[in-house]
């Protein structure tokens, strides 16, 4: 089951740095593990902007007894709606997506997807590996200062807070930080143009440009600060499976790397 709850700009913070919504109305039939999709609502957002920019799985519900909501966004409501393992999407508006008639625009605060909608975004949303991604505590860059960001600001401020990292921390799955607050703003600084072959992104649904990113050294390897500027590279989905698949090798150049993808030598600066 998938269930979409819309936020305001005010309160989007709050959801995602505490993993929580609230409601006066309890959600029905929702079983832990399913998938909630954290909306902004269309008027607070930017130019551009889609709606749906993060997920993360149903815990449980309860009853607000102690004015947890007030203390999280100033205002009482009767529920708390407990999520786990907030992370980021490709950003979509499931109006784009929905095969159904359902009118999602007209929802206030939540509401169940209908089931034909459930399999669009499952595959907008499909996530290709095992590592379970926990970005809530990534998320405030993103609402500092939106109209007016300086993106070499915005990166070199993102590389000074993951200096020494990625944190691991050994549970039935190795938990791995993504920061993606930088990956967007080495997106946005760098146009969205592949490194390796020099291609644009390209449109999705809406109108948005799409590219990928890569992790020279994998962030598997432990190695520090790996989760920093340098470490990651703009590519096109083919480069980027070239990266994985071929037979490649790289050397940092500090800055910049030299790359060979089946014998055939790339140097970026």
């Amino acid at each position: 089951m998938i269930i979409l709850f819309k936020n305001h700009a005010s309160t989007l913070n709050g959801v995602l740095k505490n993993a929580k919504h609230a409601s006066n109305g309890k959600p029905k039939n929702i079983q832990p593990g399913d998938v909630i999709l954290i909306a902004q609502t269309k008027g607070s957002l930017l130019p551009d902007e889609k709606p749906i920019r993060w997920i993360m799985n149903f815990v449980r519900t309860y009853e607000d007894s102690d004015n947890e909501s007030v203390k999280i966004w100033g205002k009482k409501w009767r529920y708390i709606i407990q999520g786990e393992n907030v992370r980021s999407v490709e950003p979509f508006d499931i109006e784009d997506l929905k095969i159904s008639n359902k009118d999602y625009n007209s929802v206030q605060t939540f509401c169940d997807l209908n089931s034909e909608d459930e399999k669009e975004v499952m595959k907008w949303i499909q996530e290709e590996n095992e590592i379970k991604i926990d970005e809530s505590e990534d998320v405030s860059e993103e609402f500092e200062d939106n109209k007016n960001i300086n993106y070499d600001e915005l990166i070199k401020k993102l590389d000074e807070k993951y200096s020494g990292k990625p944190e691991y921390e050994e549970r039935v799955v190795k938990y791995i930080q993504r920061p993606s607050a930088l990956r967007k703003a080495i997106l946005k600084k760098e146009g969205y143009v592949c490194k390796i072959c020099g291609c644009d992104g390209f449109l999705k649904k809406g109108g948005n440009k799409y590219a990928e990113t890569h992790h020279m050294k994998e962030l598997n390897e432990n190695a520090p600060d790996t989760l920093q500027s340098w470490n990651v590279l703009v590519v096109c989905p083919t480069c980027h499976k070239k990266l994985h698949y071929a037979d490649v090798k790289t050397e940092f150049l500090n800055p910049g790397w030299k790359i060979i993808i089946n014998k055939e030598e790339i140097i970026i600066k």
